[in-house]
């Protein structure tokens, strides 16, 4: 089977992935399925805006955001313009907004080639901003019958790529990783006011290790123009159901800063 029955095509205009990212998917052995997605010739300044949105959408929903502009607006007219910006729903460390923009990206990337849903926006409930969430980066399921596919995905940014990376990667799928964050999905929309959605997502939880559900595994190396090297030199692995992204980018940590700038001065003011 190829990455296109994993998790579809590469998306077609006038998708932003098309428009921002080429892909090559490389020939399929017995123990590597790899997508090789390269930036397209002066496409960074429309990726920085769009992956800003990104940005903002992933951590904070409509209502806060408004709620937040309102705050900024009251503080700004009487001098505490600096409280807004140290408090903005951001991580500050270079770190961990490599990590969130790695995760966000691949997010977004899976949503629109298998064209399954994000039920939640997990960085919304990060009660610790600087710090990575538990659970899984990412989780899509089919929302008019989850049980149909689910897709699991982990996120790594690396500023130069290196074999202990890729082997982080295929190490955490093993032979096939089962989502972890149902009974967090379950949670959130039992706090939302969706009790039947909740109850089918925790009997799913229940029988996910008995049930021949089709999960899909995916993993993302986001780095610098190396990235698909390392993934074909050190991607082995006995797990047929993963798909190796790599994303090559020149000076990847300038995308993310530029992205997240652009997203906090948005949001909190200029900083």
């Amino acid at each position: 089977m190829t990455q296109t029955d994993f998790i579809g095509p590469h998306p077609i205009a006038p998708d932003f992935f098309s428009e921002w990212l080429m892909h090559e998917d490389l020939p399929v052995t017995s123990t590597i399925r790899h997508r090789k997605l390269l930036e397209q010739p002066l496409a960074r300044e429309t990726a920085v805006e769009i992956i800003k949105d990104h940005i903002i959408n992933h951590h904070i929903d409509g209502r806060k955001r408004e709620s937040f502009e309102r705050k900024r607006a009251i503080l700004d007219s009487r001098g505490y313009g600096d409280f807004v910006s140290k408090n903005s729903p951001f991580p500050k460390s270079d770190i961990t907004q490599r990590g969130n923009c790695a995760e966000i990206i691949l997010a977004e990337y899976i949503k629109s080639t298998s064209l399954l849903e994000m039920l939640v926006y997990r960085l919304r409930y990060n009660t610790n901003i600087e710090q990575s969430m538990k659970g899984d980066d990412v989780l899509l399921l089919d929302g008019e019958d989850i049980r149909r596919k689910i897709i699991v995905g982990e996120a790594k940014f690396r500023t130069t790529p290196n074999k202990t990376v890729v082997k982080e990667i295929t190490k955490g799928f093993g032979t096939k990783k089962l989502p972890l964050s149902l009974p967090f999905l379950a949670q959130v929309m039992r706090d939302k006011g969706h009790d039947e959605l909740a109850d089918s997502l925790e009997d799913l939880n229940a029988e996910m290790h008995r049930l021949d559900i089709p999960v899909v595994n995916v993993g993302l190396l986001l780095s610098n123009e190396n990235a698909s090297r390392y993934i074909d030199m050190h991607g082995d692995c006995d797990n047929g159901n993963l798909v190796l992204l790599s994303l090559s980018l020149e000076d990847p940590c300038s995308l993310v800063r530029e992205a997240f700038n652009k997203a906090i001065g948005e949001i909190a003011g200029s900083i």
